[in-house]
């Protein structure tokens, strides 16, 4: 994983991604060597911190934009996003609970994780049962990866302007499921998974082709891959690190995948 606590700043996920921990182990997949290549590139470059001016982060020679999407079904241009709101209320019934610690019992290293669940009204103070397409969908993992990444696409003419020489990439810290076509009774192989992941979908990508953003990073968070043998999904056979060049933002296997069919694994 790459954002483990809720306390995490920019610049700590960013070094999750690029140096990470050796407990979380990082799967590479790039399209060529160069790409391999070039990600040594980046992992050896000498980064610094820059969200105070942006893009977040710079080295000599490359700069790096990063934002974080999910497939939440939210409202309001994405403002009210209720697993955002539940995790924040988790967090701070947490720092309460901590609160009423002694000091001297706790690490002062210590960080929290703390993942709130939307079916809880603190109004009621009970839990309302929903659906989980109501709360996660193909079409709302699209609709928040388009918003937040227009977002940041209409500053590139600015990064450019700050650091003309630099090459520029976007990385995107992604929470959402893994989506595959609905199964019905019929299971899906692991290589055929894998083309199911949004690097191979038109519907995301085409976004990239035209514009002025050299490469992507694409860091995924939370795509668990379930099967008879592992319910559980904790061994998952995919990447979960994707560099991609803009000579490959389209490759011989992407295609625009039918919105309508697409199913996260933990319906």
């Amino acid at each position: 994983m790459f954002k483990i606590f809720n306390t995490e700043s920019e610049w700590e996920i960013f070094q999750n991604v690029i140096h990470p921990n050796p407990l979380f182990k990082t799967k590479l997949y790039t399209h060529s060597k160069k790409e391999k290549d070039f990600f040594n590139t980046i992992i050896n470059a000498d980064w610094k911190d820059n969200t105070a001016i942006r893009p977040d982060f710079i080295s000599n020679n490359i700069m790096i934009e990063m934002f974080e999407i999910d497939d939440i079904v939210s409202k309001k241009q994405g403002s009210n996003n209720p697993q955002r709101k539940a995790d924040a209320r988790a967090l701070r019934t947490i720092k309460n609970i901590i609160d009423q610690i002694p000091e001297e019992s706790i690490s002062k290293n210590m960080n929290i994780i703390a993942h709130g669940d939307t079916r809880y009204s603190p109004e009621l103070d009970k839990f309302t049962p929903t659906d989980s397409y109501s709360h996660h969908n193909y079409q709302a993992y699209l609709n928040n990866f388009n918003r937040i990444c227009h977002k940041h696409m209409d500053k590139v003419e600015a990064y450019r302007k700050n650091y003309p020489l630099k090459k520029l990439g976007f990385l995107i810290i992604d929470d959402a499921t893994f989506y595959i076509p609905t199964r019905k009774n019929n299971a899906i192989s692991p290589q055929d998974a894998f083309y199911f992941y949004p690097i191979f979908d038109k519907n995301f990508m085409h976004i990239f082709i035209k514009s002025d953003v050299d490469f992507i990073l694409w860091a995924f968070n939370n795509k668990s891959f379930y099967t008879l043998h592992d319910p559980y999904g904790q061994k998952t056979p995919f990447p979960n690190l994707f560099l991609i060049t803009k000579s490959n933002y389209y490759t011989k296997h992407s295609r625009k995948f039918d919105i309508s069919t697409m199913e996260s694994m933990e319906e």
